[in-house]
């Protein structure tokens, strides 16, 4: 039977109730769940696979994109996960067998920093002496109680995953998975080891992935140095952010059809060789940089970038860099030169220090066989190394920087300096600014892999579908070779043992391999260092003893295999057929799995991919590390796990950041709704509980018994249904929650149950009344269930509240089919849909005329009046005229193509007549105000003068009489009648004391089959009179078995339990209430 719910909705309450009730053995009988999951979910799940197995439904993959267990999470973390959960609900109540396991990337920089943090470490060498045994059993402690913090966070907003049985990259098992991919990788030719250009963070002293580089502005001192041309033919002159790297300059790069200036400067203003070379458009840009006066230089040549290609010059510093391997330069044609940007149109070009000038470094080798060898004299603390001479252990980012600077200048070779704002790289985790330098590294060779990468792009589906063909694409189409080596403690071991003897490399696959090759007596537990760097193999070639490379993987490498690692083994399932995560991983993730997919299987490892974007504090992105965060406990604790869920699933999910303030007032917004939602499920308990009439889902009710509200609700629920399943379906889950809550509260709550409350208020069970319960119980039935994805709390409590719905026969909503509207007999009505939505419109411009006019809802207007200009407003009035007179409260409703008592009437404008009548303006004006615009042109006759007003001398505006309110709308124009006859003014009064006795009745806290006597005391005789008239009306809507209407000297002596004084239409008016046990 419906249950009588408490009469605000609380939150907290609601969601303790519901927790309590999802683990309950009584409710789940013979469902056993781990401690980390609920038996509600573990039901869930079961049902789904039943569905599935009976061919109602089929198995669904989702993978889980591990977050780094470095921390308690913040709502942007929180957002992924609950978008990730609400899919997965729908796609249970689908009949779906989901694949549900969650994972975290438990390696890398994250974990590490931490633990050196606690023990204020600086360096890796801090970290060595303390034992990177120690050091790495911290880690795994540090990982395991994080887990356990965000495995709780998780569940706590209704998380439904296998929490009990995660998935993580530290584990033994997970480990042989990251071997035996790169073991494959290494056999089929993919891996080499070679020199790239690595983003290196000194303080980590590793190297950092593109995509997890974070930036900020940095004003630095920008250099302008010069290189001379051989024999003496002019300087190059050449602009930097980063004066270290002009170490390593080896060639200068110019735009091959871009327009360069020779500048010859007066002898007094530069020490440099004439002429200067600069591109064109930059002349005046970096003269003026140069402190060189317009009057100081002139340009005696422009000449393409071409003429410049070829020639050498001699690096300012080669005579004390003695092991740079080329100090002699070369100018080079390259796509990154810039002829219009900041600098000078030529770039200085240092081969070992960046991404660019390596890979162009690299095409030079190739193309024009030029001897480039890669020089990058600095170490992974950031500092210089012997082959930078008189600049060894100075820190690139100290003390070089300076020391490189004043070098330049002691050559003659700085020509000028200025400060410059720039974003720069850092270390994400420890916000150091990342020092770019050429190093051996373990290379996955993507790039000749490219055109099957960009087929297998083509064949996945993503949400948005713009970031696939855009971003995406790009991103895959321009990827470098991935390096996957770092040089750290904490990861999954680079699997290859190194022979110094004959140089080769063994790749092993597995600890189980690793136990065979070194003839171990059982599987190593422990793959991590430092136990796996004490392991030796023999070497197939020689037979010597060779040693496992000291490096460890990527992180991203572990997350790569993800696809089969969860699954533990590769066949079946696999590729997933959903992964979910922010825009970021389009160059992380996505990105990653891809390359692995493709090199195993000729394929992306997923079939569809949403991405979703940011989350927003205050505008700013959230931040741990800086402490700009929203934690998901603070808003549960004031608006609840629903209204936060919701909140974050209430925007558009496909590449779109979300936004939260510090204030919640988002949430708060989200919560105010689900109050409303909350409401209308009460008003219908309550009454239906009153009759004890037990609702379905399915319509039960002879469709003929259906007011046209009704037809028209379901209607309308039969709309909402088909949109929140073509939503989820189209990855917009946003959209199917709008959906849903615009129709609860819109449409059901402000206008469905205005119209029912008289019927299921009536005593008696009519059919009238039980098409109403029928029509309610469907809509009610089925929005919990549309809305159990994003509201999983609210929607399981108001799921029991209504009895079950009793034919669904589930102990929980989300072990409920998902509403289809067929099976429900949903009319298919667009029609009445139209016609209702326009009678709405009506309704709220005679809203907005009572507004005008002053008069309240519960007193009746004579009259209404609706002019369309829309033939649907007009087919909709003429179609349902009674029902519109009762919504708007009047008396009568009247169509008309043209308002019989508007006027157009003319309106004197003094600015037009004033220049054309002059002295005579004024008199003319008087002459047409108020003449009807039917008459323009006017002729009017000022003192024997006559004169012709036309429509360009004035305006004209519509009038209407007095005692008529006239409001236009989108769909025409209503007129509303302000007069008050009598028996309309008594109506008024009657429905103010009902009004009043109703809500004494709240005061009271009656139940709805409670009966009162009610006296009503009045000096007023025409408000005695109103409530003698209404007598019936009062009794019926208050529930009354005695009513007392009297004078105040004539009031009988008798006492009431409840008796208050009220003012209606400036009247006094005392009403005393007594609840009766015998309703007579």
């Amino acid at each position: 039977m419906p249950e009588r719910l408490p009469d605000h909705y609380d939150p907290n309450a609601v969601e303790q109730h519901v927790k309590n009730h999802w683990s309950d053995p009584d409710a789940f009988p013979g469902v056993d769940a781990p401690a980390e999951t609920s038996r509600a979910y573990e039901y869930a799940k079961r049902r789904a696979a039943e569905r599935c197995a009976d061919g109602d439904g089929e198995e669904f993959y989702f993978l889980d994109g591990p977050p780094f267990t470095s921390g308690r999470m913040h709502v942007g973390n929180a957002w992924g996960k609950i978008l990730k959960d609400a899919l997965l609900r729908y796609h249970r109540m689908q009949g779906r067998a989901v694949r549900a396991r969650p994972g975290y990337d438990t390696h890398g920089l994250p974990v590490e920093v931490n633990v050196e943090q606690a023990h204020e470490f600086e360096t890796k060498q801090a970290v060595e002496e303390y034992g990177v045994d120690r050091f790495v059993a911290e880690c795994r402690e540090f990982v395991a109680e994080q887990r356990a913090v965000m495995d709780e966070e998780f569940r706590d907003l209704a998380v439904w995953m296998d929490w009990d049985d995660v998935y993580q990259t530290m584990d033994p098992e997970y480990v042989d998975v990251v071997w035996d991919a790169f073991a494959a990788l290494y056999d089929r030719g993919l891996v080499e080891r070679g020199h790239q250009v690595v983003n290196t963070c000194p303080r980590c002293e590793t190297a950092v992935s593109d995509s997890r580089l974070e930036y900020e502005d940095r004003t630095v001192e920008a250099v302008y140095v010069g290189f001379s041309l051989a024999d003496g033919q002019g300087t190059l002159v050449a602009w930097t952010t980063t004066p270290w790297t002009l170490v390593g300059n080896q060639f200068v790069a110019v735009d091959a059809e871009g327009e360069y200036a020779a500048v010859e400067v007066d002898a007094e203003s530069s020490e440099a060789d004439d002429p200067l070379y600069v591109a064109a458009e930059r002349v005046p840009a970096v003269m003026d940089a140069l402190g060189v006066a317009a009057d100081d230089y002139a340009v005696t040549e422009t000449l393409p970038g071409s003429d410049l290609v070829g020639l050498s010059y001699d690096h300012p510093l080669a005579d004390r860099l003695p092991h740079h391997p080329t100090p002699c330069g070369v100018v080079a044609h390259a796509d990154y030169v810039e002829t219009d940007g900041d600098g000078t149109g030529l770039v200085h070009s240092a081969p070992g220090f960046g991404h660019e000038d390596f890979e162009r470094a690299r095409e030079l080798r190739a193309e024009d066989d030029l001897e480039l060898p890669t020089y990058s004299p600095v170490d992974l603390a950031g500092r210089f190394t012997a082959e930078a001479g008189p600049f060894a252990g100075q820190r690139v980012h100290g003390e070089g920087r300076e020391a490189v600077t004043e070098a330049f200048r002691d050559a003659d070779a700085l020509l000028g300096t200025e400060q410059f704002t720039h974003e720069y790289p850092q270390c994400p985790r420890c916000d150091t600014d990342v020092v770019f330098r050429a190093a051996e590294q373990w290379l996955v060779g993507v790039t000749g892999l490219k055109d099957d990468l960009l087929d297998a792009v083509g064949e996945t589906t993503w949400y948005p579908a713009e970031a696939r063909d855009g971003r995406f694409r790009n991103t895959v189409a321009n990827a470098p070779d991935w390096n996957v080596s770092r040089q750290r403690y904490w990861g999954s071991p680079l699997p290859v043992w190194h022979c110094d003897d004959c140089g080769r490399d063994a790749v092993v696959s597995s600890r189980a391999d690793l136990a065979e090759r070194a003839g171990l007596d059982a599987v190593p537990e422990d793959p991590h260092r430092p136990v796996v760097d004490e392991v030796t193999v023999p070497c197939p070639d020689c037979g010597g003893d060779a040693v496992r490379v000291e490096d460890v993987l990527d992180v991203w490498f572990d997350s790569a295999v993800a696809s089969w690692a969860s699954l533990r083994e590769r066949p079946g399932e696999w590729p997933a057929d959903l992964v979910v995560e922010g825009n970021d991983q389009t160059r992380g993730w996505f990105l990653m799995q891809l390359y692995l997919g493709v090199a195993f299987a000729d394929r992306a490892p997923y079939e569809e991919v949403l991405m979703h974007g940011w989350a927003l504090l205050d505008g700013e992105p959230m931040s741990k590390s800086r402490g700009h965060v929203l934690r998901p406990p603070e808003v549960a604790e004031t608006h609840g796990r629903d209204a936060l869920r919701a909140h974050l699933l209430g925007h558009e999910q496909q590449g779109q950041d979300v936004t939260m303030t510090s204030d919640m007032e988002g949430v708060e917004t989200t919560r105010e709704r689900f109050d409303v939602v909350w409401n209308v499920a009460r008003f219908a308990a309550m009454f239906m509980a009153e009759d004890d009439y037990r609702p379905t889902v399915a319509l039960t009710a002879d469709s003929d018994d259906r007011t046209v509200l009704d037809e028209w609700v379901l209607a309308r629920l039969r709309e909402v249904t088909e949109t929140a399943t073509g939503a989820f379906e189209g990855r917009e889950p946003n959209v199917a929650l709008d959906a849903t809550l615009d129709f609860l509260v819109e449409d059901v709550s402000r206008y469905y149950v205005q119209t029912v409350r008289d019927r299921v208020w009536t005593p008696s069970s009519t059919a009238d009344k039980l098409a109403a319960y029928d029509a309610l119980g469907t809509v009610l039935g089925t929005t919990v269930r549309l809305l159990a994805p994003f509201a999983p709390h609210l929607a399981e409590r108001l799921y029991h509240a209504l009895d079950g719905p009793r034919d669904a026969g589930e102990p929980t909503v989300h072990a409920t089919d998902w509403p289809d509207a067929d099976a429900l007999g949903l009319p298919a009505r667009p029609d009445l849909v139209d016609h209702v939505g326009a009678l709405r419109e009506v309704e709220g411009a005679v809203a907005t005329a009572r507004q005008e006019m002053g008069r309240k809802h519960r007193w009746p207007v004579a009259e209404v009046v609706v002019e369309p200009t829309d033939e649907a407003v007009a087919a909709a009035v003429e179609s349902h005229r009674d029902l519109l007179a009762e919504r708007c409260n009047a008396e009568r409703v009247a169509l008309t193509d043209r308002y019989p008592a508007r006027e157009r009437v003319v309106v004197p404008e003094m600015d037009a007549l004033g220049p054309r009548f002059r002295a005579d303006a004024t008199a003319v004006a008087e002459a047409v105000e108020g003449r009807s615009a039917d008459e323009l042109p006017l002729t009017v006759t000022v003192d024997g003068r006559e004169y012709e007003v036309t429509a360009e001398l004035v305006s004209v505006v519509e009038r209407v009489p007095d005692g008529v309110s006239r409001v236009p709308f989108d769909g025409g124009t209503v007129y509303v009648d302000e007069s008050l006859p009598e028996a309309l003014r008594r109506t008024g009064l009657a429905r103010d004391v009902t009004r009043r006795a109703q809500e004494m009745r709240a005061d009271l806290d009656l139940g709805v089959d409670e009966r009162v006597r009610l006296s009503v005391v009045s000096h007023d005789d025409e408000l005695r009179a109103a409530v003698a008239d209404h007598d019936d009306d009062l009794r019926r809507a208050v529930r009354i078995t005695g009513l007392s209407v009297a004078e105040p000297e004539a009031e009988a002596d008798e006492d009431y339990r409840y008796t208050r004084d009220w003012t209606v239409a400036g009247s006094r008016v005392t009403l005393g209430m007594d609840p009766v046990a015998d309703p007579a």
